[in-house]
C-alpha cells in the first residue's frame, strides 16, 4: 500500500540537512588544532562509537532515542525505546561489540548496556598506547589487550524536566595487567521543536591506572540536538543530528549527520546517512557514512569509518528493534 500524499516539500528537507552540515562546519574553527596533544584518557573503550546508526551520522548521538542513549545521553532514555546491537572490525587486528536495551517501570525508564574490545596493544607504555587512539586499533601489537563497560542507566521526568543518570563500570586490560572504574553520566532533555535538546556531563569518576602510568577519563560536556525521521514529501523521511562536545582538556568537538529515508511502502524505509565531524582520534576521517534498512520495528544498519594513514576502512554492522 502506498503511502499517503505528504504535503511538506522536499526543498524543506535539503535546507535542513543545509543547516546542519553549516552548524558542523562553522564551528570547526572553535577547536583547537594541534590533534599532537591528543588526552591520553582511558579505558579505551569509553572512546569507541557506539552504534552503527550513531557512527554513520559522525557519532553525533546526543539527542538519539534508541537503546544505545544508556551510552550517550541518559536523559534521553525517556524517549529510547527497543533494543540494539552492533559490531565493528578494525581490519583484522580488533572487535568492538555493544548490546543495549531499554525497559520502564512505572514513571521510570531503566537503561541497561554492555560493550566489548578484543584488541592488541603495541609495545608501549599505557599513555601511550591510548594516545594513539581508536584509529589504530587496526594496527595491532604483541600484548593481549581487552576492554570491557557494562552501564545501567536510569531516567525520570521530575517536574516537567527530563533527567538522567548513568553508572558505568569499565575495566582495561593489557596482558597480566587490569584495573577498574566506575564512571557517571548526568544528563537532561527537553521537547525543543521538532526534536529534543540535550546536555550531557559524561565520565565523571576516578582514573584508571596501568603499567604504573594513572590515565584521565575521557570527561566531555555535550550539547546536541535531533529529532526523529519526518516526512519530508511523498515517498522521502529525513532526520537529523547535531552536537557540540568540550572534552575534559577544553578540546572543542563539532558533529553532525543527516538521514535521508525513501519509502516505497507503508513500513518500510531504505536510509542513506552522512556524518560530519572534527576529528580528534590520530588519523581520524572527517567524515562518515551509512546505510539502513528498516521493516516494521526492525532495523538493519551498515556504517563506513575511513581511516587515513594507510589504515583499512572499518565497518560496523548493527540490528535495531523498536
Amino acid at each position: 500500500m502506498l503511502l499517503p500524499n505528504r504535503k511538506l516539500p522536499v526543498r524543506r528537507a535539503l535546507t535542513a540537512a543545509c543547516h546542519v552540515f553549516a552548524f558542523t562546519l562553522l564551528t570547526l574553527p572553535l577547536a583547537p588544532r594541534d590533534l599532537s596533544a591528543q588526552r591520553r584518557s582511558g579505558p579505551l573503550v569509553l572512546r569507541t562509537p557506539t552504534s552503527a546508526r550513531v557512527l554513520a551520522l559522525g557519532n553525533a548521538g546526543a539527542a538519539i532515542t534508541d537503546a544505545d542513549a544508556v551510552f550517550l545521553s541518559p536523559a534521553m532514555l525517556i524517549t529510547a525505546r527497543g533494543a540494539s546491537a552492533s559490531v565493528q572490525r578494525y581490519g583484522a587486528a580488533a572487535t568492538h561489540g555493544s548490546v543495549s536495551t531499554i525497559s520502564t517501570v512505572g514513571g521510570t525508564t531503566i537503561g541497561l548496556g554492555a560493550q566489548v574490545l578484543d584488541w592488541r596493544a603495541p609495545s608501549l607504555p599505557y599513555g601511550e598506547v591510548l594516545r594513539t587512539g581508536t584509529t589504530t586499533l587496526s594496527d595491532g601489537g604483541v600484548r593481549e589487550a581487552g576492554s570491557q563497560l557494562v552501564a545501567l542507566g536510569i531516567a525520570r521526568v521530575i517536574k516537567g524536566q527530563r533527567l538522567g543518570v548513568a553508572l558505568k563500570y569499565a575495566e582495561e586490560r593489557i596482558d597480566a595487567q587490569s584495573d577498574a572504574v566506575l564512571a557517571v553520566d548526568i544528563g537532561y532533555a527537553r521537547a525543543f521543536g521538532p526534536g529534543a535538546l540535550s546536555f550531557t556531563v559524561q565520565n565523571l569518576g576516578v582514573r584508571p591506572q596501568l603499567d604504573a602510568v594513572r590515565v584521565p577519563l575521557p570527561q566531555r560536556y555535550t550539547l546536541g540536538f535531533g529529532g526523529g525521521m519526518m516526512p519530508m514529501g511523498e515517498y522521502l523521511d529525513m532526520g537529523a543530528q547535531v552536537q557540540v562536545s568540550v572534552d575534559g582538556d577544553g578540546f572543542v568537538r563539532p558533529a553532525g549527520g543527516i538521514e535521508l529515508g525513501y519509502v516505497p511502502i507503508e513500513g518500510v524505509s531504505i536510509v542513506w546517512r552522512q556524518g560530519l565531524r572534527l576529528p580528534r582520534e590520530p588519523d581520524e576521517s572527517l567524515v562518515t557514512a551509512g546505510v539502513g534498512l528498516t521493516v516494521d520495528r526492525l532495523s538493519v544498519d551498515y556504517s563506513v569509518e575511513p581511516m587515513r594513514g594507510g589504515r583499512p576502512v572499518s565497518h560496523r554492522l548493527g540490528l535495531r528493534l523498536r
